[in-house]
């Protein structure tokens, strides 16, 4: 039953993925999803960089803060007067650092020589901020420098006395503005390999902010720190990411033998099954494994278009036998009768008898491939509509003038096309008509209407017979044997059937639908 695809034909056939290709592309997909989150660290490295740039912020704001209180001391200054219930005016710092190759400026530049000597207050206060200042590093790993108004070090972590007005940073902080930007990093040692993918690893942030005493600059709070890398919190959170990774491996096994158990073995099997069908005359047989319920329907669906399709290739094979059959008789019987013909010492007596077989064996056969038309448009009729059956009686019962026709009971609406409702009553009133029958009366019952006659009835060596195509107990009389055929096969387009009932005289056949 499958059909040969010609080289010419399959060069033209368009690549199309196979089910398992495609399959395969959902699970890679699927185990890729985890590592495409790996093109987050860039994003999330920058979220470092910001929180690190925010930590410098309010460090510097509290060293800010510390450096005028003794700034003030030192200089003998009174404590800024804020009167009761005065409204304060908040300016809060927000993270603004972006880590892009455009926004990171080279290494800091080196310090230099101090132009100028450090001053009174500055002396004084410096080493408390020093005390500060390492303390502080020891906890927060950052670099601490205090400026005073001309850029000098006074006081830090490293760098004490060196001049760093020159830095961009610095000289805007030395102008009011809190200033903060990241540096590219100097490492002492080569960058390992995994950090490269960090971009924060390779910066280092500066912030800058001016100390105000009053409207005046006195000074700068220099801080810089090197941003936490994404491996160090990948590495404290490593047992709950080999779980995500256990996690995602099983899944995507699990989503595999779902698709594979539940897709592609009932479709393959489908396919094979389709391969191995029309091999031989045997049925078409469920599959061992359908999967879901769509494939179900859709096998269920094939299983029933093959069946039939079978019957038909059957019904062809023996049709083909048996009108091979019938039509050899007639056709030897006009040869004959037209060799004898031509002899013409033939008396006009039996000329004429054969001539008149000649009509008759022409008429069987016309009549023979009338039926057999009518048989292979059976297959075109629509299978789906509904006809009233009384209606569709008293139409048929037209052609019929002989016979006392009737409808008895309530009225019925059959799931058949007027057509086809037509074929079927004709058939078998026919059929009645000649067995004798002198009156038909059609009953509707729940499931579909019953078809009785007064006729003489069917023998019982008949009976298991009587649906055979080309069975007939009338072949002498032009009897074909493809009347209750036909009916069987237009009853059966719309799962509908009939049988021979058993009764006491004459013939009843009752037609049956499901629901």
């Amino acid at each position: 039953m499958s059909a040969r695809v010609s080289p010419k034909t399959s060069a033209r056939r368009r690549w199309r993925p196979g089910l398992g290709g495609v399959i395969l592309a959902v699970l890679v997909l699927v185990l890729c999803l985890p590592f495409a989150g790996l093109t987050l660290f860039r994003f999330y490295a920058n979220q470092l960089v910001q929180q690190t740039e925010e930590s410098l912020l309010m460090q510097a704001a509290v060293l800010t803060a510390t450096y005028e209180e003794l700034y003030r001391f030192a200089a003998d200054l009174p404590p800024p007067d804020l009167p009761a219930g005065e409204i304060r005016t908040y300016r809060p710092l927000f993270p603004a650092v972006t880590v892009n190759p455009q926004t990171i400026l080279g290494p800091r530049p080196d310090g230099r020589p101090a132009t100028e000597p450090v001053q009174e207050p500055y002396r004084e206060i410096a080493p408390y901020l020093s005390h500060i200042a390492v303390a502080a590093q020891e906890q927060t790993l950052a670099g601490y420098r205090f400026l005073d108004r001309f850029g000098t070090v006074i006081a830090g972590s490293a760098e004490t006395g060196a001049y760093l007005g020159h830095v961009q940073e610095v000289a805007l902080a030395l102008n009011g503005d809190t200033v903060s930007v990241p540096r590219r990093r100097i490492r002492s040692t080569a960058e390992p390999l995994i950090y490269r993918t960090s971009q924060g690893t390779r910066v280092r942030i500066f912030v800058a902010m001016p100390v105000m005493v009053g409207e005046d600059i006195v000074g700068v709070v220099y801080l810089n720190r090197t941003p936490n890398h994404i491996f160090r919190f990948l590495y404290t959170e490593r047992l709950n990411l080999f779980s995500a990774l256990v996690f995602v491996l099983l899944s995507t096994g699990l989503i595999g033998y779902l698709f594979w158990r539940f897709v592609s073995r009932p479709i393959k099997s489908l396919a094979a099954r389709t391969e191995t069908f029309g091999a031989s005359d045997a049925r078409w047989k469920p599959l061992d494994h359908y999967g879901t319920r769509e494939i179900e329907t859709l096998a269920q669906s094939f299983g029933t278009m093959a069946n039939r399709l079978q019957d038909q290739q059957t019904m062809l094979k023996t049709y083909t036998a048996h009108v091979s059959h019938e039509m050899k008789s007639p056709l030897t019987a006009i040869k004959g009768a037209v060799e004898l013909l031509q002899d013409t010492t033939m008396p006009p007596d039996a000329q004429a008898k054969f001539l008149h077989n000649i009509a008759r064996d022409a008429d069987r056969m016309e009549h023979l491939l009338a039926r057999m038309r009518e048989y292979s448009a059976v297959g075109q009729l629509a299978s789906d509509g509904t006809s009233d059956l009384a209606s569709v009686m008293d139409n048929v019962a037209a052609h019929f003038p002989t016979l006392d026709i009737a409808a008895t009971g309530a009225p019925r609406t059959v799931p058949l096309s007027a057509e086809a409702l037509s074929i079927v009553l004709r058939h078998l009133i026919e059929n009645a008509e000649s067995h004798g029958a002198t009156e038909v009366r059609l009953t509707p019952t729940r499931t579909g209407f019953t078809l009785r006659d007064n006729g003489s009835g069917i023998s019982p060596g008949n009976r298991d017979r009587v649906f055979e195509p080309f069975f007939t107990s009338r072949r002498t009389e032009g009897g074909t044997g493809m009347g209750l055929s036909i009916v069987r096969s237009v009853l059966a387009q719309a799962d509908g059937e009939i049988t021979l009932e058993d009764t006491a005289s004459g013939t009843t056949f009752r037609i049956r639908f499901p629901g």
